[in-house]
């Protein structure tokens, strides 16, 4: 079973695709993110996940086309890619799988103790 961390990153995968980007969207979201558990992400992220599955599903269904399906095509362009990116923002969002976030280090170009290293000295 993939974590949601998982999905995430396979549905930014396709987003990331070629294609246009109503293509991209409606498959990332059917291949990835319809069965995922909006409760089942963090409390700061279910917002912007409600939203999007809101777009998505803002149509009814026509002819053969699933209530997603017509949410999209009925989508501009730039709505489309709007909502790409919301996908994108929530993957961001997530944890590191097994949670095991990143330590938050800032980088620095001298060692911790501020003294200029010798190479870098010779002014």
């Amino acid at each position: 079973m993939q974590t949601d961390w998982e999905r995430f990153r396979d549905a930014v995968t396709v987003l990331a695709g070629a294609g246009p980007v109503k293509q991209r969207l409606l498959d990332a979201y059917q291949r990835h993110l319809r069965d995922l558990d909006p409760g089942d992400l963090p409390r700061e992220l279910r917002g912007t996940y409600a939203s999007l599955l809101d777009a998505l599903q803002s149509a009814q269904r026509a002819g053969s086309l699933d209530a997603i399906a017509a949410s999209v095509r009925k989508m501009s362009d730039m709505d489309a890619a709007r909502h790409a990116q919301a996908i994108v923002q929530l993957f961001a969002g997530l944890n590191e799988p097994h949670g095991q976030a990143r330590p938050a280090s800032p980088l620095r170009a001298v060692p911790d103790d501020d003294e200029i290293p010798a190479f870098l000295n010779r002014a």
